[in-house]
């Protein structure tokens, strides 16, 4: 609550003939004490201006009195509810930068936006343009944030890290109406490290993300399930390039991913033209993470520089309970749904592909329109459920419709449709699969329609006139 309001509400107070000022002094205490409001600056929420025509020399409390630059915003100790106020239309040099310092809170949050006609811009040149350390409670909104290029550039458009000495989880952290492109490394970046360290009520909405040069957005973690409560909305995310030389995960050239997270969701996104450069990046998927949805988005026309993925969407490594449905992939170098589980990662199990359209995907490297793959520990208790995948013909390689490239254990295939045309594959099955169960689905090529079973001494898939 600012100093202000707090003032105005206790002097509205209607006092009776005999009561006094005198009388409230106790009153006024107790609620400053509970408040955690003292008289001191330090204490009390403020807003800070800064515009071209301002000068770091003033205390920037009004617009009359604004700071010309961000050093003077660097240098404070920021309180819960204070806001920098950047001039809309104007260019600031960065990085903005945040420490254990300074630090908001969910009930009041520091924030930086624009004020006037239209958006800041952040201008970070060959460095970061914001940077979190250790802290949370902020809210960034309305900014542009712009690096100097791939080239140039070797930093993220927008970090936030913790890596506290003692695990802990930061809370909140949004991240709204922002255009952050032009960074060598990540758009935007949310890590935690150093055990169990993370963050949680993270929001990233309304964002446009492009032309950096390993990913889009990414969160990740030195430990499963850090990040907590992470939404993902409305975020077009494209021509992150990703990177030949990635250190030190080699994968990039994503779009979106949410690494190490316990309840997430991504929905009403854009991931496209990513990773041409890169190699096992992917539009939209999740990794080390449990309980995350993915729905309502669109990927198409990712890539990879090598011989991995470059697909529209995955549930990799380490993934538990989470779930892709009314998600709509299309040429894709890669899978269109992946369901992967590579070396090292924590157990995989019950997860769903649901209600999905996949249109030519998978046209590099034999990837499926679904496709499974195994490097590690196992996918158990896998579900693939009303989804509609079409598949032409590749250049690069002979892609199926679906593909289980890697034994299973306990997955159920119910009421797909697949579309072939050309020489692309209905099914290829690895042999010796456990427990997996073909029900109602439907196939059609350019002979005939028909029902698929499964052979368990065969690695194809039969198919059956049914006119």
């Amino acid at each position: 609550m600012r100093f202000s309001l707090l003032y105005h509400k206790l002097f509205r107070l209607r006092l009776s003939g005999t009561a006094s000022i005198r009388c409230l002094a106790p009153v006024i205490s107790g609620i400053l004490l509970v408040a955690g409001l003292s008289f001191s600056d330090s204490a009390i929420a403020t807003d800070y201006y800064i515009s071209k025509a301002g000068d770091d020399a003033q205390d920037g409390l009004t617009l009359v009195s604004s700071w010309a630059t961000l050093l003077p915003a660097n240098k404070k100790n920021l309180v819960a509810g204070d806001r920098i106020l950047l001039e809309g239309g104007s260019r600031f040099a960065g990085p903005l930068f945040f420490d254990s310092e300074d630090r908001g809170t969910q009930e009041a949050p520091v924030i930086v936006t624009s004020y006037g006609e239209g958006r800041a811009t952040i201008n970070a040149g060959i460095g970061a343009g914001v940077v979190a350390k250790n802290t949370a409670g902020i809210i960034i909104s309305r900014i542009n944030i712009i690096g100097r290029g791939q080239n140039d550039n070797r930093s993220d458009g927008i970090n936030f890290y913790n890596n506290l000495p003692v695990a802990t989880k930061l809370d909140r952290v949004e991240i709204d109406e922002v255009e952050v492109s032009g960074f060598g490394s990540n758009g935007i970046s949310i890590g935690g490290w150093n055990g169990e360290n993370g963050f949680t009520d993270i929001r990233v909405t309304h964002a446009v993300i492009h032309d950096n040069g390993l990913n889009g957005f990414i969160t990740y973690a030195q430990q499963p399930y850090s990040h907590e409560r992470v939404y993902v909305g409305h975020v077009e995310s494209f021509n992150n390039s990703g990177s030949p030389n990635a250190f030190p995960n080699p994968s990039s050239g994503t779009g979106i991913v949410l690494g190490g997270v316990k309840e997430g969701t991504i929905e009403w996104c854009v991931a496209h033209h990513n990773g041409w450069l890169g190699d096992a990046g992917i539009g939209i998927w999740t990794y080390d993470s449990t309980r995350v949805i993915i729905q309502r988005n669109e990927s198409f026309d990712n890539h990879t520089a090598g011989f991995h993925d470059g697909g529209g969407f995955a549930l990799d490594g380490g993934v538990t309970d989470s779930v892709l449905q009314y998600n709509y992939s299309h040429e894709n170098d890669g899978a269109g749904y992946g369901l992967f589980q590579y070396q090292d990662a924590p157990p995989w199990f019950k997860n769903k592909v649901q209600f999905n359209l996949s249109i030519d995907d998978g046209r590099k490297n034999g990837y499926g329109g679904i496709h499974i793959w195994n490097g590690g520990s196992g996918l158990n208790n896998g579900d693939i459920t009303e989804n509609l995948i079409v598949m032409h013909t590749s250049l690069e390689g002979n892609p199926s419709a679906l593909s289980f490239d890697a034994i299973t254990e306990s997955f159920s295939v119910r009421s797909n449709m697949l579309m072939m045309f050309g020489n692309a594959n209905v099914i290829t099955v690895t042999p010796d699969q456990h427990q997996l169960s073909f029900v109602g689905n439907l196939c059609w090529s350019q002979k005939h329609w028909g029902v698929w079973t499964h052979d368990s001494n065969s690695d194809q898939c039969q198919t059956h006139h049914i006119f």
